[in-house]
């Protein structure tokens, strides 16, 4: 096993918790997560947690730490982790060989697991701005976020699901997602972009210090969009999410998904399932991130490339097939 997996299994506080003379017995299954002040790593801790409980076909867990998305594509075609957190855009990207993965070539090996998290985006407009809905951002000066970011991608996303582009704009912002808060509540901007998983500490500044208000993702054109581009899904900010936010919003996200390749034996992946559901409430209370997903989600939501043999057999026989 690799030294970063090791270190990464001690962080992690008892997500492989086996004898030396187990661990010998045992095979060790590997997630590759993500960087270790982010949502992949706390997840893949809490899946690992339940199999070090239950350890289907006698299996252990260890969490490898990563880059993203990119790199535990790498990791799982060398072979190097039997699992992987992806983006779910990744994973399509990674299937056919897309942007970003032209190089490394066509992966249809990669197959989905389960779906995990989704990433929301919520849109914040300033009170007075006159911003009610998507479209009444046309001419106004909104902060998309980096060139290149993922704020900045979703952000391109939902704009383009309600029929505009950048150029329906007054010149584009492009603050850190620090820096926005601030700038909407001084009035440098109109409205703002803001991505991840919700409360966001971003976000409530902007709605506590100047009361921002919170601007559905919704529209005609939005059932078309998401055909489009799978990989994208609807979602919820909840009501209570923000102070004063009184209604459910509704909005667009990405999802996390586990991934494998079909080098992982069927019954493995379908026992893996089953010590997962087996305990699956409380894998929702090991980590905030994992807070309020369901199982009928894990199924469907965000799984946009094949579902491993396995995964499949075990969500038909759970009535969650598609």
């Amino acid at each position: 096993m690799k030294v970063k997996t090791l270190v990464a299994t001690a962080l992690l506080g008892g997500a492989l918790s086996v004898s030396p003379l187990a661990a010998g017995e045992r095979h060790t299954l590997v997630i590759g997560s993500g960087e270790v002040t982010g949502f992949y790593f706390p997840t893949a801790g809490a899946l690992c947690r339940v199999v070090n409980k239950e350890h289907p076909r006698g299996a252990s867990c260890a969490v490898s730490p990563s880059s993203g998305s990119a790199a535990n594509v790498a990791a799982l075609k060398a072979g190097e982790t039997d699992l992987a957190i992806l983006q779910a855009r990744a994973a399509v990207l990674a299937t056919n060989g897309g942007e970003g993965f032209k190089e490394a070539g066509p992966m249809p090996e990669l197959r989905a697991v389960m779906s995990l998290h989704g990433e929301a985006v919520a849109v914040l407009a300033r009170q007075g701005a006159g911003i009610e809905t998507l479209s009444d951002l046309k001419g106004k000066r909104v902060n998309l976020g980096r060139p290149g970011s993922f704020q900045r991608a979703m952000a391109e996303a939902a704009l383009e699901a309600a029929g505009m582009s950048e150029g329906d704009l007054a010149p584009v912002v492009e603050l850190d997602l620090a820096e926005e808060a601030a700038a909407l509540c001084e009035g440098n901007i109109d409205a703002a972009f803001f991505t991840g998983i919700h409360p966001m500490a971003e976000a409530a500044l902007a709605v506590d210090e100047c009361n921002a208000i919170l601007v559905p993702v919704k529209g005609k054109a939005l059932d078309a969009y998401l055909k489009r581009n799978p990989w994208l899904s609807r979602a919820t900010v909840k009501r209570g999410t923000y102070e004063g936010i009184n209604d459910d919003v509704a909005t667009l996200q990405m999802k996390a998904v586990l991934a494998t390749t079909t080098r992982m034996p069927a019954e493995d992946v379908y026992d893996l399932l089953k010590a997962v559901y087996a305990n699956f409430p409380a894998l929702t209370r090991l980590h905030p991130v994992l807070k309020g997903l369901g199982k009928g989600e894990t199924a469907k939501d965000g799984i946009v490339i094949k579902l491993h043999d396995g995964a499949e057999k075990f969500y038909t026989e759970q009535g969650l097939a598609k």
